[in-house]
Order: C-alpha cells, then structure tokens, then sequence
C-alpha cells in the first residue's frame, strides 16, 4: 500500500510551528515575554541548526530538521526542572550543547544522505541543472540577516562661523 504524500512544510511553516511550541511549552500563558523574546528565539535556538549545518556543506529537508529540532525541545521539556532565568539564553545553551554532542551523528547522516542523493542524480543523469530550494540555506541567511547589526557613524558637529 502506498503512502499519502504530504508535502514538506516550508521553512517559514517550520519556523512557525517551532516558535508556537516554544510559546506553548515554555511561555504557559506568557504572550507578553513570548513576544519580547521571540525575535532572540528565532535567531539562537529555531534557525541556530540552520546556520550549522549550512557551514559545514550539509542540508537536510525540513522534516528531519523538524525531528531533531522537536527532539531537543522535548529533552528540555522534560530536564528542564531548574529555575530559568533568562529562556532564550538557557534554550540557546540547551541547543548547542545538544549539538556538541550529537553534531556529528546528525553530520554524518545528513553528508550520508547526501552522497546517496548525488550518486544517484549521477546514475540517471536526469535532473536538469537549475536553481533548487535549499531549505537550511534559507533559514541560515533568515538567522544571518537577523544578526546583522547596523553600524552607524556618528557625524562630526562642523564649528559654526563667527558671526560679525
């Protein structure tokens, strides 16, 4: 029997369900602090994976992003018993300590798939060069716009003229 097909959701669908989880997981009834930190939460704890592996040369589609994502919330779900202070800063250190011990699990199977994806475009030889959505490249550029700052200058007061 074969299975329904369900598309993948877009990075935009998936950053949405992420941060509502987020809301509803660790912002129980909090709208307000929610709202203040959701910019923060985006960038350092929903797009954060994006943005390592786009620089390490991999991607993954969205839904085994989803996973791994959802994986690491529910870990913090359930040890996270202590007082937090701040909860962008503790989900960002919750998600990168997660990746700094599991990064090369989820490397190696993203550059696994990869390589069997290639290898077997290479057999057919059929896909028909063009541009190709890159999921993780868009949410990492998503993150890196976010972070950018805006430097400015400040302009030096010209002295007046004597008046005569």
């Amino acid at each position: 029997m074969k299975r329904p097909f369900v598309p993948q959701p877009t990075p935009k669908e998936l950053t949405e369900e992420l941060l509502g989880f987020l809301g509803r997981k660790f912002y129980q009834g909090d709208g307000v602090n929610f709202q203040k930190d959701r910019s923060r939460l985006l960038a350092w704890v929903v797009l954060w994976p994006a943005s390592w592996l786009q620089s390490r040369g991999v991607t993954i589609s969205t839904e085994n992003y989803r996973k791994i994502v959802m994986e690491v919330f529910m870990d913090a779900v359930i040890h996270g018993t202590e007082k937090i202070r701040y909860r962008p800063a503790w989900l960002k250190q919750v998600i990168q300590s997660h990746f700094a011990m599991h990064g090369d699990e989820i490397y190696d199977a993203a550059k696994a798939l990869r390589s069997l994806v290639e290898n077997a475009i290479a057999i057919t030889g059929k896909l028909t060069p063009g541009k190709v959505s890159d999921p993780m490249r868009e949410m990492s550029l998503a993150r890196s716009l976010m972070s950018t700052r805006k430097v400015t200058k400040k302009t030096e007061v010209k002295e007046q003229l004597p008046l005569l």
